[in-house]
């Protein structure tokens, strides 16, 4: 497929698979994008086999302009990126005779269109232009839906001027962002009210007369005692679990991960009994898994102690300038000094319309309320430009 900018010829390559781009040349690519656009965590998605990779890379005299990870499901979605999950009632299950086509990222809930770092403005549309009409063909051959699912304010911002007037924007869900002075927790101090870091020097408290200690592990030092841990958190929270799966999660990221993965750890003597994983990616730490003893989670404080107290300590020390804490108990993450970035869905020529469009309208409404009752900054410039498409 080639499209043309003011004289300068677009083509689409579609490798098979991230690693038929050299790393260094794909993250080039993705500039500042996310620990998630990176060559190393879409590579790691690969690995898990449960989607056809074919990726989208706009070119234009040999140099790269943007890209579009691609992942084609034709059975089972993972939860919280199937539509239908999602969008109850609306989206149709995905299967053999309806594919869904996952622009971005399908592990990690961030998502993004990436465009080379200096690229001009028209010649970045023309490219995004031609890597959403490429994604429509497929879509129009399989039958299905294409959807960017967790996309970045940043992301959605390039892609307004290119969507086709059928393409919704659906503001889906939103991530907790720390900030991290260069003081760590004296900094942090003064992004929490009084009371609340009262309770702060409790929990550390807490955490040092129950005989804790945190110490800083590669993931190939303690991955073996990470599974047991996890499990029991992710059971606690209703997810079908083993001890033994988790543990082989963790043993398969080492090869990948150990240079740029790093393991918050509480032991208590010998043992173990609590860790946070985070991850490096530019001036950023991402939180990921994490897993407590139960025997120890409340009384110690530990999760708290790990996930922000020891994490901006380490972060601090270590040039970092943001947590990025994800999804989920965005109140909790607030309160301990987090702001809310909105994270949106992106469905193109949604098959949508009428009391269908009413109830996603209806559901986002709610959503973006509870948001803003969280964090009123997460109404951001671009909230404002894509309720105004409407």
């Amino acid at each position: 497929m080639t499209e043309r900018a003011r004289g300068e010829s677009i083509s689409i390559g579609e490798p098979a698979s991230v690693n038929e781009v050299e790393p260094a040349a794909w993250d080039a690519l993705a500039g500042d994008a996310s620990l998630y656009s990176s060559h190393t965590w879409l590579r790691y998605g690969e690995e898990l086999r449960d989607s056809v990779p074919g990726h989208l890379v706009a070119s234009s005299g040999g140099r790269r302009l943007a890209a579009l990870p691609v992942h084609r499901f034709t059975a089972k979605v993972p939860h919280f990126y199937d539509p239908a999950v999602l969008f109850p009632g609306v989206a149709e299950p995905t299967g053999e005779d309806r594919p869904l086509l996952l622009g971005g990222t399908r592990l990690g809930y961030t998502s993004e269109a990436l465009v080379a770092p200096g690229t001009p403005a028209p010649l970045a549309r023309a490219a995004l232009r031609a890597l959403l009409g490429r994604l429509r063909e497929r879509r129009e051959a399989d039958g299905g839906l294409a959807a960017m699912l967790y996309v970045t304010d940043e992301s959605v911002a390039q892609l307004l001027p290119v969507l086709d007037p059928g393409d919704r924007l659906v503001l889906l869900d939103a991530t907790a962002v720390i900030p991290v002075d260069p003081t760590g927790l004296d900094g942090y101090r003064e992004r929490l009210s009084s009371r609340r870091f009262a309770a702060v020097r409790k929990e550390i408290r807490r955490f040092e007369e129950a005989g804790c200690r945190a110490e800083v592990r590669l993931l190939s030092e303690c991955h073996e005692d990470l599974g047991p841990l996890s499990a029991q958190v992710l059971r606690r929270y209703g997810h079908d679990v083993t001890d033994e799966g988790e543990s082989e999660r963790f043993t398969a990221q080492v090869g990948l991960f150990d240079d740029n993965c790093r393991i918050l750890a509480a032991y208590r003597d010998d043992r173990m009994v609590g860790f946070t994983q985070f991850f490096f990616w530019g001036d950023v730490m991402y939180g990921r898994s994490h897993g407590v003893d139960d025997s120890m989670a409340r009384a110690a404080s530990v999760y708290f102690n790990l996930t922000y107290y020891q994490a901006v300590r380490y972060a601090a020390e270590h040039g970092y300038r943001h947590l990025d804490m994800s999804c989920d108990s965005l109140d909790a993450k607030v309160a301990r000094g987090g702001h809310l970035k909105p994270l949106w869905a992106l469905v193109l020529d949604a098959p949508w319309s009428g009391p269908m469009l009413d109830r996603v309208r209806a559901e986002e409404k709610e959503r973006r309320e509870a948001f803003a009752a969280i964090d009123p900054g997460v109404e951001s410039p671009v909230v404002q430009l894509v309720a105004a498409r409407g």
